[in-house]
């Protein structure tokens, strides 16, 4: 991963980032996609408590995926000590902040946002107003809570991990990213099928979980190589220069 490589995908970032700001702020695509998830006669989300699709695609997949979470940040903890070829300290490092920083972020930002949920919106029979992202609701109206998406964000938070593994096999990186997007998104649409979220809300932690990785492995100089990332248990090069 060279400067060039990061100012490229720094850049990416730049640009869908405004994309994405232009595209939901300026319209009202995030109400139309959750519409048909709506059932005005109930009044409700149906999936909001269905018998199956809350125990397994809201608890079962999350618990599974902090399951995996917690192996994978052992795993980390191991690497962290020199003893996994495959996996330099800083690429450890990497791969563990991200599990910790990606969903901190996204709790954070939660806390300082004014963003409901499709089930509170009164379009949806809750009882907010659809507002923007920097707009301010009224006093009696209580505090949004919804964005970025917490549910989503813990299938993205692998994304760093799919990062650590560049330097190691770039194909096996490229499809853990892949199948960290392809996690984060279903967890998300799931959310969104419930009215526990709007797209947007999805697709901004996503953006937010890249740039937290790309931003780790910048500041951690991930492929850069250090006598600090030798495994301790490997041997020195005792090859002639004929040899090599």
């Amino acid at each position: 991963m060279t400067r060039r490589w990061f100012l490229g995908h720094g850049l990416f970032l730049a640009l869908s980032g405004v994309l994405l700001f232009y595209v939901f702020e300026r319209t009202d695509l995030d109400l139309q996609l959750a519409a048909p998830f709506f059932n005005p006669v109930l009044g409700d989300f149906p999936l909001r408590q269905h018998g199956f699709f809350t125990p397994v695609f809201y608890y079962g997949v999350k618990f599974a995926v902090l399951a995996g979470a917690l192996l994978a940040g052992a795993g980390c903890l191991y690497g962290l000590g020199g003893r996994l070829p495959w996996l330099p300290p800083r690429n450890a490092a990497l791969a563990l902040l991200g599990l910790i920083l990606i969903p901190a972020a996204v709790a954070v930002l939660r806390l300082n946002t004014n963003r409901h949920c499709p089930w509170d919106i009164s379009a949806f029979g809750g009882f907010a107003p659809y507002l923007g992202l920097f707009a301010q609701a009224s006093g009696d109206i209580a505090r949004g809570m919804c964005f970025p998406a917490a549910h989503a964000a813990t299938g993205f938070m692998w994304l760093a991990g799919g990062l650590a593994l560049h330097t190691h096999s770039p194909r096996l990186a490229r499809r853990l990213i892949l199948g960290a997007l392809c996690l984060g998104l279903v967890m998300g649409l799931t959310r969104q099928a419930q009215g526990g979220h709007f797209l947007s809300h999805t697709l901004w932690s996503a953006w937010l979980a890249w740039a937290i990785s790309l931003a780790l492995a910048a500041a951690l100089g991930v492929g850069r190589s250090a006598a600090g990332d030798r495994p301790q248990h490997a041997e020195p090069d005792r090859r002639s220069v004929y040899q090599a």
